[in-house]
């Protein structure tokens, strides 16, 4: 392997991860919570302030599966899921 062969592997490697990274802080989340039909809660969550992804969701003690759910969800899809007697309704809107 020559030396300009192996730079940009890891030019390569390097930019992957950082459009990784980019890509996690640019994503935003309609979040509404329902614990009954008098409360209802909704919230806008972004990531652009995040240390790492989801890092609300994981602070909300969402289960693994749920957060592995979360990271394939492409912007306008959603999912559904129980957290306790709570109802917890995501929506990938960027």
């Amino acid at each position: 392997m020559t030396m300009n062969v192996f730079w940009e592997k890891i030019q390569n490697s390097l930019l992957h991860s950082l459009d990784d990274l980019m890509e996690f802080q640019e994503r935003v989340w309609i979040v509404n919570i329902r614990e009954s039909q008098m409360k209802n809660e909704s919230f806008v969550v972004s990531e652009d302030s995040f240390r790492e992804p989801m890092e609300w969701m994981v602070d909300q003690d969402y289960p693994d599966d749920v957060l592995e759910d979360l990271e394939l969800l492409k912007p306008s899809q959603s999912i559904c899921f129980k957290v306790g007697n709570a109802e917890h309704c995501i929506m990938r809107v960027k």
